[in-house]
This record gives C-alpha cells, structure tokens and sequence, in this order.
C-alpha cells in the first residue's frame, strides 16, 4: 500500500501515475505497469493519446533503480511494491499467459 512506500518507491509511483495521467487523463490506467515496463525494454511508444517517451524511460529506469522496485495495482492490495526480480518474474509470466496485456 502507497502508505508504506519510502521515499523513493513514492517518487517512482509517482511518476509512473503523471504518465497515466497525461496519455490517458487516469490515475493509474488498467495494466499501467506492463505498459511502462514494455516501453523500458523497447523503447519509446505510443500510450493513449501521448507517448511514452525516452526522458520517460530514463527517468522510469533511474527512478525503479534506485528504489529496486516495480509499482503494480494489486486489486487486494492496490498500488503495491515489487522487487525489481519479483516484478521482471511476474511480468514475463504474466506476460506469456496474455500477450495484450502490455497494449495501451
């Protein structure tokens, strides 16, 4: 939950959400994370009415760097932390079970 986050998982929530925001005018747009993450492995794309961009993905890739952490929506939990080795996990299964889910 957001409310436990430090600092710097903040900054990367953040962050992730001001992206959200301006492609899509959401908080946090369904599959927000697989997204971001599609864009840090192959670079800039389309997402909703904008693009994510390069400083996007640089700025995503210090900001989860220095935090060692991946921000998902949990419906249980909501808006929740993953190590950056439990989130490149659930990411290439999840991602395996259901290729659209990194379409937006």
């Amino acid at each position: 939950m957001e409310s436990d986050f430090n600092r710097k998982k903040l900054r990367l929530a953040t962050f992730m959400s001001e992206i959200s925001e301006y492609c899509y005018s959401a908080g946090w747009m369904q599959n927000l994370e697989y997204a971001l993450w599609n864009a840090v492995i192959n670079g800039e794309r389309k997402y909703g009415q904008s693009y994510i961009t390069k400083d996007d993905i640089s700025t995503l890739i210090k900001l989860s760097t220095d935090a060692n952490a991946w921000i998902v929506y949990d419906d249980d939990k909501e808006v929740t932390a993953l190590s950056l080795k439990e989130w490149i996990e659930k990411f290439k299964k999840d991602v395996e079970q259901n290729k659209g889910i990194i379409k937006g």
